[in-house]
């Protein structure tokens, strides 16, 4: 009998290695330095016409209807249990080190106007899902198909300790020892993950060549919960017949019926050798269409989402550079991230593959992060690696910069992202928006994204930062707020919003009934079509629309609310939306405003951006210095506004705010350099006045001296 489920990565794999010590076995490559791992050691591809295992280890015939297991497979050859733990498949593993912010999960539910910021890394401002009750088959579901898998994609066995432990040790600390244990216990009634199966590392996600691997057909198994058939869909050695999540809650896995529901593959006889074996089309360095899938970027702006054809590549990629090339790993997959400062855990210095250190060396990153001139540097033995130039890079010589500007500013700074404007673009992202999935976009989706905003990181230095604000049900329990899990939230909510598909768009912008158009345009003119309305009818409209949105929202979002407090037991529920927090109003269908302690729970989450990287001509500050020290300055003056799926938004933020400047200081300083010019030119002016004077006084002197 096939279960999906198989026991941790770990048992999992020395038993594997157990079975290929007893078993005839394949001729195989040894590393020189007596691995048990495969190397073939050369530049060359390695041609990987191989056997496929499943879950159970068992080798898959054309006649098999098991999908095929990676760890079982790759696994062979490769050491699983390293790879596990790299950069991509740690995830949403709580004991890896959390390294510098990076974009995090964002659950999205359109339908109840949800965009909660979660990570398991610890990272500012961000919700651990443990603590919310959000466990890791929903985590899962909800964001594995831009996972490559392992990690907590593993199903735990029957007797493991549940994903959400923390949560329970929370809630016995608090006194609440007994719900906790009704929380265990109705996760493990619940689970599907021995329907679901695991969610492996699939190592073709990343190693397949561009056109043999299929990332929407994996998507499409992952969003039916079938998470062991995702790899071998994406394949496309085979199809799959049947949905997981067409299996009821709570049916039994071991019972027939069950077992006959769950999903079967077909597959294709012609991928097999006659010696049952299957070519495998993978590369040893991964392809940008593989990165793209998970990093591809779209802004947004008044007129919707900005076409690609307008856009540039990085600089570094119209250059022919791959992305592997400074985004490097070893078997251990800890991918170089190559911002500044990074500790790789392999302990190598990574330096040269930064910005800075590629461009000009690791000695002038070494001395740029010397704390003062007094603290004598350390002594540096260099190699090869650690100079300036790295795969041919330019040394840039940034003429005329003061050097003040490498301790104040990230080299991203000037250097990447879009372009600043007025205000802060929207931006949409392939983890956030699913982009790369077919689909008509709008670029009002949720979550609502923003970029370039320019704030100091950890070291001091300005870097350009994505921004999102976070929108959620929560409980607001002595000034904190605790998201309420999400899932809890939309079956809970769901006949007091009625909400089909977009939260903002049903509830802020109801299409108005014939009585409101009658009151808004009057008798004669109500019928007239959109298209037809003067400028005044088509203002009058919206501000109809507004006024009826605002009502409807004050409705729906109360009626929620008391659902939550009724059905959840939750003593006061509150909604969050683009750093506001709405309570129940005063009167009945009504919301209002309330001030909160725990402003970060509300406020903008935030990291670091660096591609696409800009050629040198169009960095900030290219056409001097009052490009950047003026008024009119993007880097200080452009804004950003709280914005969310509510119908409020923050107040215009200037970027300078976000820095640490202050407004009259900067006044002071754009002033001085407004007439740096003028200076420039006045001083240079008197230098020659002065200089002729002296050379006169010189010759008169000098004729003077003859006479005598």
């Amino acid at each position: 009998m096939f279960l999906p489920h198989s026991p941790p990565p770990t048992l999992r794999f020395l038993a594997c290695l157990a079975v290929l010590a007893l078993a005839p076995a394949s001729p195989r490559l040894t590393a020189a330095d007596g691995s048990k791992f495969a190397h073939s050691d050369g530049d060359a591809r390695f041609l990987h016409q191989i056997h496929l295992y499943d879950a159970n280890n068992r080798r898959i015939e054309p006649d098999s209807t098991t999908p095929y297991s990676s760890l079982n497979t790759c696994g062979r050859c490769h050491d699983y249990e390293t790879i596990s733990h790299g950069w991509h498949f740690n995830a949403f593993l709580p004991e890896s080190a959390d390294g510098r912010e990076g974009e995090p999960w964002i659950w999205t539910d359109p339908r109840t106007g949800t965009q909660l910021p979660l990570s398991y890394r610890g990272w500012k401002q961000t919700f651990d899902p443990r603590k919310i009750g959000i466990d890791q088959w929903a985590m899962v579901r909800q964001f594995g198909g831009r996972l490559p898998g392992g990690g907590l994609g593993h199903a735990p066995e029957p007797d493991d300790s549940p994903a959400d432990a923390d949560t329970d040790a929370d809630a016995e600390t608090d006194g609440d020892a007994e719900a906790a244990a009704e929380s265990t216990e109705a996760d493990a009634t619940a689970s599907r993950w021995p329907l679901s199966g695991s969610l492996e590392i699939d190592c073709l996600a990343c190693h397949g060549v561009s056109g043999s691997y299929d990332f929407n057909a994996r998507r499409e198994q992952i969003a039916e919960e079938n998470f062991a058939w995702a790899a071998t869909a994406a394949l496309k050695i085979g199809t799959i017949d049947g949905q997981v999540s067409r299996i009821k809650e709570g049916s039994d896995p071991e019972d027939e019926a069950t077992q006959e529901k769950l999903p079967k593959v077909t597959y294709n006889a012609a991928r097999f050798a006659t010696d049952g074996t299957v070519f495998v089309d993978l590369v040893r360095k991964p392809q940008n269409n593989a990165c793209y899938q998970c990093h591809s970027n779209r802004t947004v702006d008044d007129s919707g989402i900005q076409p690609r054809w307008t856009h540039d590549e990085d600089v570094h990629l119209r250059a022919g550079m791959q992305c592997v090339d400074c985004h490097r790993n070893g078997i251990d997959h800890h991918i170089v991230r190559a911002f500044p400062g990074e500790a790789h855990p392999s302990g190598k210095d990574m330096v040269t593959l930064s910005c800075a250190g590629c461009h000009l060396g690791a000695d002038f990153v070494n001395e740029l992060n010397q704390p003062s001139d007094d603290d004598e540097p350390e002594p540096h033995t260099y190699d090869t690696t650690q100079l300036a130039g790295r795969l041919g890079s330019p040394y840039p010589t940034h003429a005329g910069l003061p050097p003040l500007h490498f301790e104040k500013l990230s080299c991203t700074a000037c250097h990447g992202g879009p372009l600043p404007r007025d205000q802060a673009l929207g931006i949409m992202t392939s983890l956030a928006h699913s982009l790369g999935e077919k689909g008509h976009r709008t670029g009002t989706e949720l979550p609502r994204i923003a970029g370039p905003v320019y704030a100091k990181g950890d070291d001091g230095r300005v870097y350009p930062h994505r921004v999102v604000w976070p929108a959620y049900w929560a409980s607001l329990v002595d000034g904190k707020l605790q998201p309420l899990d999400p899932d809890s939230v939309y079956e809970t909510t769901r006949r007091a919003l009625r909400v089909r598909s977009d939260f903002t768009g049903e509830l802020l912008s109801p299409k108005l009934g014939s009585s409101e158009l009658k009151e808004a345009l009057g008798e004669d003119r109500y019928r007239t079509k959109p298209e037809e309305w003067t400028e005044e009818e088509a203002a009058k409209v919206e501000a109809a629309t507004k006024a009826a949105g605002e009502q409807l929202f004050g409705e729906k979002i109360s009626a929620a609310i008391a659902a939550l407090e009724e059905e959840l037991g939750v003593a006061q529920a509150v909604y969050v939306s683009g750093g506001f927090v709405y309570a129940s109003g005063d009167e009945e269908e009504t919301v209002k405003k309330i001030e909160v302690k725990d402003v970060d729970s509300i406020d903008m989450v935030r990291w670091p951006m660096a591609h696409n990287v800009r050629p040198a001509g169009w960095s900030l500050g290219i056409s001097g210095c009052v490009e950047c020290h003026s008024d009119t300055g993007m880097i200080f003056a452009s804004t950003v506004s709280a914005v969310g799926p509510g119908p409020d938004q923050g107040e215009p933020v200037a970027m300078f705010t976000l820095q640490g400047i202050d407004a009259d200081q900067r006044l002071t300083w754009n002033e001085l350099f407004t007439g740096r010019a003028s200076f420039k030119i006045i001083v240079a002016t008197s230098i020659t006045v002065l200089s002729i004077t002296l050379l006169l006084a010189a010759g008169m002197w000098v004729g003077r001296l003859g006479r005598a």
